[in-house]
């Protein structure tokens, strides 16, 4: 099945055929295309396209919170607040560059009070100012936060950012782009299913599609349930 479109069209179209044995050709066309970029799929529509003839077929796993998938990312909070105030026609003119100009209008925002319950582990209590579910780590501009997420491995990465200032803001920046393996105001963790729990209701966000605001969210793996066509390995 081709599908062409950003992360929205294929998360729709993920849903569908996840747990299905139908295989999913993706077209990049939207702004940011992250699963696309992490799993090596070309921008270029027929380069992509003639990867459902030429290419391989990869079994990747899928998240799902409240009966939807997502392919990429969920979260909850600034990730989400900053998608919610970036306009559909900046992205347009800019591109995903827009999304740093919708940010900068949340960075000052109070940090939300959460605890995350990661499989049968001992529950987190953070003030975080996001909380990311990650099934691959790679994000717009080529920016690595998760450089150990695996989007096959069976278990989701899970991002609690904690910056309490710009200058905190600017650090992590700053650890981001020199690719440091620790990044400061950032802790990550793995697991299988993660529940976040907040004291106030959210923003919430699934593969860069803002969704109902809610004090939960509650995602599960669901491993290698979904096939996606990608460039054969180099012999």
């Amino acid at each position: 099945m081709f599908v062409c479109g950003g992360d929205g069209t294929v998360r729709s179209c993920a849903g569908a055929l996840a747990g299905t044995r139908v295989p999913m050709a993706v077209l990049p066309g939207g702004t940011g295309n992250l699963l696309a970029a992490n799993l090596g799929i070309p921008t270029d529509t027929a380069a992509a396209a003639h990867l459902a003839v030429a290419g391989t077929r990869r079994r990747i796993d899928v998240g799902e919170v409240d009966g939807e998938v997502f392919t990429v990312m969920a979260g909850m909070g600034f990730d989400a607040h900053m998608l919610r105030a970036t306009p559909e026609p900046l992205k347009a003119r800019l591109g995903w560059f827009a999304y740093l100009l919708g940010g900068a209008r949340r960075l000052r925002d109070r940090p939300m009070r959460v605890s995350v319950a990661l499989d049968d582990r001992v529950v987190l209590h953070r003030r975080a100012r996001s909380v990311l579910v990650a099934n691959v780590g790679r994000l717009q501009g080529g920016l690595n936060l998760l450089p150990d997420a695996s989007p096959d491995n069976g278990t989701l990465d899970i991002a609690i950012v904690t910056p309490r200032s710009l200058a905190d803001w600017a650090r992590l920046g700053t650890a981001l782009l020199l690719r440091l393996p620790r990044p400061p105001r950032m802790e990550v963790h793995r697991c299988r299913e993660v529940t976040i729990r907040s004291v106030a209701t959210q923003a919430r966000e699934l593969d860069g599609d803002v969704v109902a605001t809610a004090a939960r969210l509650h995602a599960r793996v669901r491993p290698r349930s979904l096939t996606v066509c990608v460039p054969a390995e180099p012999a």
